[in-house]
């Protein structure tokens, strides 16, 4: 782990901190060295002189003087950093302990190959044009301290690199002050490179690891974990109070570093080794067994394989993408070393990324897109052709419909619902428009839900509506509203457009929630069945879970759109000036705005302030006042504290049970593909049936092991209900077929509200449903739910899939609306950002309440972290050339002629019988359908070249390309369908 720190003081001090040690006396065999390229310039190596030291520090560079010179002839000039690389702890006790010398050496070259990677990411400022802005120089000077212990006198291997605020073009180069901005944005990569490399010399000295692939952590297999703890007091000590004070993040916890810090303590080395030594107690034979074991094995050369490496690499690709169309490179280098500690390093994965860039299946990005800052942003060629296959879609549904109803009948509906001079204006919008797909991009609360029944009303049966959504209580809330059917958009695409047809109307609500496979599918399945499609929903709003912002995308692609600007749900001036505010991202007039806004210390005293106010409410208000937090670990507080307050009044009875839920798991779906991130104690639901393992479809299955089947390839042992084991190979299955839980435990008796957290078909159940326990017999609640007033009878220890439901997240919030909303933000959480806050907001009616540590920072994490998702072809620059506008002189005719072909194919398709004769073999593919699959691979051909051609800047390739740097005029067809087979996105053996 590599934690940066930016230096406060005199030059003096910092060095002779250094240099002379703080808190116990430095040892000769402790290690200090000059690095850098400028350190090389300087002739600066071997041990650091603290005399230069010193004047690098103040920004003396030979006869050059770093920095500002102020009005009294000071020079102000800020030192440098620290970036302390930490050991893992086994490895501080083997090394330290029990006396390997190997495994000190081991560290220090692992410093070095990440302090290379660091230096790579140095930049300078510079300017162009008369404006200021950033280039990469690539060089660095830094001294390098490593010690031996903490602050409580742990054995604790670390390096202190102290990186000098000075960097240069090249050799002999004026020297200017450093940006450090894109270097700790690679922090957490670059502590990743260590770690990596760090294992991989562990095992070439016979030692044996054990890691979480999620997190990229590391061990030595062997060290007891009881000792690991022990000799941890530091750590503990800073964990304790970053926990008690709700300090999550790097930067945060440093907070908790310098609070727990203790006296300085002045003891030798010797001493401490004695120490440590008296520690080991009942460990001392483990220590020395394990030792012995690497050197049985002896030093060897460990040499990693192409198809491991490309494993990797491959998986870091896939698991960026599934969330951001854009990502750092670092990013994606991170994700593939830390799923492969021990078993790759950076200089094994790097050829990878360089053959994805030269055969351009990674592209580079250059211009701006989401809250990142891309100092080395790459998209991949599939998820660019993703984006570029909407534009033809909707290109292909313009003129590709009749009206829905007549524009009296529109009026008279609008009318009878009573809808405001815009909201009419956007029914008639999409009630006349003869465009297959258009949309309704409104403001949080403007009414679009009731202007899909006005359009219901007036279509009569005419047409069927659907209401879709990205979870099923958005849907359910549509629904109910417009009083029309209702199903997840998941649910829908599972079907493949299954018996729609040209007269279905599929209103897809929170279209801002959809990600772009999701969007694709939707559109192909429009597009072969004829549905109408209409899209609501509001860029402002939280984004999708999975890549992309489709919506707004679309949009700018030149989908045909009515806009609603006015809310009507608010119904106070203070809750209306909020939004208002909050949708042009001035957050601090919005706070002001809000009913009131309590800081507070830590994230329990937030939720113990929140709660003293809800139970101040009566149960009337109770019932109209929504709790929303911004992330789940708070919800859990929140949760604790209400039940709490509710046993004091009463309200709760006496008696409870302890019951076990299943919460879900945070696997993604790249992951639940590769045995090794499975852990022993999990459960596995499967929402399809294996004839062939006997696995049941919702059964539950537990992780008992990972293993290893006949061919070596690894496996996760599960055992069912009987006890039977199951060797079970993920990379067979679907990953959206896979539910992978953590068992958790709840306290439950009557009067307590549950929400549901997975739907339920067999109970009826939505997600995020929300009910009130009114009798509780052993396992078996009684449950009233929200919705329409239905009592059930639930066997909890049967479905599991339920949890407390007094605070909610702001996802499963979205689409509701309440008289008043208390929100809790936490500073620190990464799901603190406009879109949420702004989402949370616009759920009251009349107004909100909100609780944070610090206003003032939650102004500006609010102004950094708009939440906004990023787009492929917005970072490589294109959305406009790909937009309808931009390719019609191009592509006109050849759309004009598909959607000829697309409506013969859906009257087909409509006349076919159940029953489908195969075509004669040999025969001549006589359908729209099988002749897209025959030129389904000159597609990808023809689109591959073209994506290449975006980028391809070189003088020397260019012919044969316009001015706009497109290839030359020729025949595209339909772009090829997106695949949405997650086994698509998982990638090779799991070894």
């Amino acid at each position: 782990m590599i934690n940066p720190i930016r230096f406060k003081g005199k030059p003096a001090n910092i060095a002779r901190y250094y240099t002379v040690g703080d808190y116990y006396t430095k040892g000769s065999e402790e290690h200090s060295e000059w690095g850098g390229k400028i350190a090389a310039e300087l002739g600066l190596e071997g041990d650091v002189d603290p005399t230069v030291f010193k004047e690098l520090l103040a920004g003396k560079v030979g006869d050059q003087q770093l920095g500002r010179r102020r009005k009294d002839g000071e020079v102000q000039h800020h030192p440098g950093w620290d970036f302390a690389v930490n050991a893992p702890k086994s490895v501080s006790i083997m090394a330290l302990v029990a006396g390997d010398d190997r495994i000190v050496e081991a560290h220090e070259q692992a410093v070095t190959v990440a302090l290379s990677y660091l230096e790579e990411h140095a930049l300078m400022r510079h300017r162009v044009d008369g404006e200021v802005t950033e280039k990469t120089t690539g060089r660095l000077i830094w001294a390098r301290f490593t010690e031996h212990a903490s602050r409580e006198l742990d054995p604790h291997l670390h390096t202190h690199v102290v990186v000098m605020n000075i960097t240069d073009e090249q050799d002999g180069a004026k020297k200017v002050s450093l940006e450090t901005r894109a270097m700790f944005a690679e922090q957490m990569t670059a502590g990743q490179v260590y770690r990596n490399e760090l294992a991989h010399l562990l095992r070439e000295r016979g030692y044996d690891v054990e890691f979480d692939p999620r997190r990229g952590l590391f061990e030595i297999r062997g060290v007891p974990r009881d000792l690991i703890t022990d000799m941890s007091q530091r750590a503990e000590q800073i964990e304790a109070h970053a926990r008690e004070h709700g300090l999550t993040g790097q930067a945060e916890r440093q907070k908790a570093f310098y609070a727990t810090r203790g006296p300085k303590q002045k003891v030798s080395l010797e001493e401490l080794h004695q120490r440590w030594d008296g520690r080991l107690g009942q460990h001392a034979e483990a220590v020395k067994d394990t030792r012995a074991d690497a050197e049985k094995i002896g030093e060897r050369p460990i040499k990693v394989d192409g198809p491991t490496a490309a494993r990797a690499m491959l998986f870091g690709i896939r698991q960026s993408e599934g969330k951001e169309a854009v990502n750092n490179l670092g990013r994606m280098l991170q994700a593939a070393l830390a799923s492969h500690v021990g078993e790759v390093r950076l200089s094994d994965v790097r050829p990878i990324v360089e053959e994805h860039q030269e055969r351009a299946k990674l592209l580079e990005t250059r211009h701006r897109t989401g809250d990142e800052i891309h100092t080395r942003g790459r998209t991949t060629r599939k998820t660019a052709r993703l984006e570029i296959a909407l534009s033809d879609q909707l290109a292909l549904a313009l003129n590709d419909a009749r009206p829905l109803a007549s524009v009296e009948a529109l009026r008279d509906a609008g009318i009878a619902r009573d809808l405001k001079p815009e909201q009419r204006t956007a029914l008639l919008h999409i009630g006349t428009s003869v465009h297959r797909v258009v949309a309704v991009h409104g403001v949080a609360g403007s009414g679009k839900s009731t202007i899909i029944g006005a359009l219901r009303e007036a279509v009569g049966e005419g047409a069927t509506l659907i209401a879709l959504a990205p979870t099923s209580s958005a849907a359910g809330e549509l629904g109910q509203k417009a009083n029309i059917e209702s199903r997840t958009v998941a649910s829908l695409l599972a079907t493949g457009g299954a018996k729609l047809h040209d007269s279905h109307v599929l209103v897809v609500d929170e279209a801002g929630q959809l990600g772009n496979r999701q969007a694709i599918r939707l559109l192909e399945i429009s597009r072969t069945t004829g549905a109408r499609l209409i899209l609501l929903g509001d860029t402002r709003q939280t984004g999708a879970i999975e890549q992309g912002k489709p919506f707004w995308l679309m949009m700018r692609l030149g989908m045909p759109k009515a806009e609603l600007k006015d809310p009507v749900r608010q119904e106070n001036d203070g809750i209306m000036q909020a939004v208002r505010l909050a949708r042009l991202q001035n957050y601090d007039g919005s706070l002001k705005a809000l009913d009131s806004v309590t800081n507070g210390a830590d994230s329990e005293d937030l939720a113990k302030a929140l709660v003293a106010d809800w139970t101040r409410l009566s149960p009337e208000q109770r019932a109209k006042t929504n709790i929303l937090v911004l992330e789940n670990a708070t919800r859990l507080i929140v949760n604790t504290r209400i039940r709490e307050a509710l046993k004091t009044e009463g309200a709760l009875a006496a008696e409870e049970a302890r019951l076990s839920i299943l919460s879900p798991s945070g696997m993604t779906d790249q992951e639940k593909h590769f045995a090794r991130f499975y852990s022993r104690g999990q459960v596995v639901t499967f929402s399809r049936d294996n004839v062939g393992l006997g696995i049941a479809r919702d059964a539950e299955y537990r992780v008992v092991g990972v293993g290893r089947d006949a061919r070596g390839r690894q496996t996760v042992n599960l055992v069912d209900e009987h006890g039977r084991t199951i060797q079970w190979d993920p990379r067979l299955g679907r990953a959206s077929q896979i539910n992978v839980f953590k068992e958790e435990q709840r306290d439950l008796a009557a009067g307590d509200r549950i929400q549901w957290r997975l739907v339920n078909k067999e109970l009826e159940l939505k997600n995020a449903e929300r009910g009130t326990v009114e009798r509780l017999d052993g396992p078996v609640a009684t449950i009233r739910w929200d919705r329409g007033g239905r009592v059930q009878e639930v066997e909890l220890s049967r479905y599991r899939n339920w949890d407390h439901g007094y605070g909610e997240t702001v996802y499963s919030a979205q689409s509701k609306t309440y008289d008043r909303v208390y929100v809790l933000a936490p500073v620190n959480s990464a799901l603190v950002t406009g879109q949420n806050y702004y989402t949370a907001i616009t759920r009251a009616r009349l107004g909100a309440r909100l609780w944070t540590e610090d206003r003032e920072r939650l102004v500006d994490k609010l102004k950094l972290r708009s939440g906004e998702k990023t787009s492929s072809l917005q970072g490589l620059g294109r959305v406009d050339r790909d937009s309808l506008r931009g390719r019609t002189a191009q592509h006109g005719e050849r759309w004009d002629r598909i959607r000829d072909e697309q409506r013969a194919e859906r009257e087909i398709r409509k006349n076919r019988t159940t029953e489908q004769l195969e075509p004669e073999k040999g025969s001549p593919p006589t359908s729209l359908a099988e002749r897209l699959a025959g030129r389904a691979q000159f597609a990808a051909a023809f689109l591959d070249r073209w994506i290449v051609s975006l980028l391809d800047r070189s003088p020397d390739r260019g012919a044969g390309r316009d001015a706009s740097g497109a290839p030359p005029p020729t025949q595209q067809p339909v772009p090829e369908p997106a695949h949405t087979n997650a086994q698509d996105h998982g990638g090779g053996h799991d070894r």
